[in-house]
């Protein structure tokens, strides 16, 4: 193993933070930190800064904390789950005031901080080399007809990041869709130890260019 160390940082929400599985049981960065150094053959040292409940907004806020700001700087992979809570946000509002305008608010305002939070992490990033990891929303709520397509219209909405320079975006939406119950934990809304091992899977396979 080359010990020319890479630096591994994942910001974002309860999907980051790992919840659905047992206290200190792996999430997908863990897992995907583990793939990642199996295919870079370098050791990989990671940070968090996530919390449960964030929305794009807070996850943006965070980049203005200094221990977070220091983090972008030093980073050669950075991860960001964002999007999900924006979105069960406005699902909220639409079953009390029934106005789908919520729905598309929220899906344009968090294209917006998305924007934001790109644009920062670039300014801020002063690695020669750094890939960016973007993730769409899997469903968790299948049979709901306007969950999904509110779901599709965000993940639409977020695909076009991919385009930026050393920025992709891993495809969660397929993999969980039709295994939801193989992947959610029990009751939950979020994934459960194999759901989290195949965001991890999802990442690693966009591969890892330019690094």
């Amino acid at each position: 193993m080359d010990f020319n160390h890479l630096r591994y940082l994942a910001i974002g929400d309860s999907l980051t933070v790992g919840i659905g599985v047992p206290f200190l049981d792996p999430g997908f960065v863990e897992y995907y930190r583990c793939l990642s150094q199996q295919i870079l053959k370098k050791r990989i040292f990671y940070q968090k800064h996530a919390r449960s409940g964030a929305t794009t907004e807070d996850v943006l806020t965070m980049l203005n904390a200094p221990i977070v700001t220091e983090a972008v700087k030093c980073a050669n992979i950075i991860s960001i789950t964002a999007g999900g809570n924006d979105l069960i946000n406005a699902a909220k509002g639409f079953l009390i005031n029934k106005n789908e305008e919520s729905i598309s608010r929220a899906i344009k305002q968090s294209r917006n901080n998305i924007s934001k939070i790109l644009e920062r992490i670039h300014h801020l990033d002063k690695q020669d080399k750094y890939i960016l990891r973007l993730q769409n929303l899997y469903n968790p709520f299948s049979d709901i007809p306007i969950a999904d397509e509110a779901i599709r219209a965000f993940n639409s909405s977020i695909n076009s990041f991919g385009r930026e320079l050393n920025v992709k975006v891993a495809d969660i939406y397929s993999v969980f869709k039709g295994n939801e119950k193989a992947l959610i934990s029990s009751g939950g809304v979020h994934p459960n130890s194999r759901g989290y091992y195949q965001m991890a899977l999802a990442l690693s396979k966009l591969g890892y260019s330019p690094l």
